[in-house]
């Protein structure tokens, strides 16, 4: 029997005995353990995902809460863009404030949407309507923030317009059939005996 016939009858015994066997130098069964709880907590390499196996993403919570935000902010800026253009107060951007009073308060609070959509980098599907979920949920709820806080809407628009966004969430009160608000109802006085 020649020598080659000799090692590969021993590899064979060894197989065929059933022991695991670990060559010198290849990591043992503790140290892949090891390995695997690093990756798992993002620390080691990621594997390699194998052909056929779909690993499922994550909700991204983070970034919906971020693209709601950046809806607010869309819708925020371009009011409050609107707004000061049309008002008349002279300034370099006179051409401008045309364009600004042509598009409105929706138009502008669009185009500033566009522009933190590209500059975000949120261009899934997903993320696009969380932000456009966003601007329409700050949309509606405008005129409420402007009656719970009066104060706050006088200092960035006017006095004008904060009463008029007063006015327009009692109006979204009562026609979403809740009751309005208890400073706008009339006291019951008890009749007299």
């Amino acid at each position: 029997m020649s020598m080659a016939d000799a090692s590969f009858q021993a590899r064979l015994d060894r197989i065929n005995s059933g022991k695991v066997f670990v060559a010198e130098g290849l990591l043992g069964n503790g140290e892949l353990n090891k390995i695997r709880q690093r990756q798992a907590k993002g620390k080691g390499p990621a594997s390699q995902p194998t052909v056929g196996v779909v690993e499922q993403e994550k909700f991204p919570v983070k970034k919906a809460i971020v693209s709601t935000f950046l809806g607010m902010i869309a819708f925020f800026g371009g009011s409050l863009g609107a707004f000061h253009a049309s008002q008349g107060v002279a300034t370099d951007f006179d051409k401008l404030s045309k364009l600004a009073e042509g598009l409105g308060p929706m138009g502008l609070s669009a185009i500033l949407a566009l522009i933190l959509l590209y500059a975000s980098g949120y261009r899934s599907v997903l993320l696009v309507g969380f932000i456009v979920a966003g601007f329409y949920a700050t949309h509606f709820a405008e005129p409420h923030m402007a009656r719970a806080a009066p104060t706050v809407w006088t200092m960035l628009y006017s006095a004008d317009h904060a009463d008029g966004l007063k006015f327009q969430a009692i109006a979204q009160t009562v026609e979403w059939g809740l009751a309005p608000p208890a400073d706008l109802t009339p006291a019951v006085e008890p009749a007299a005996e």
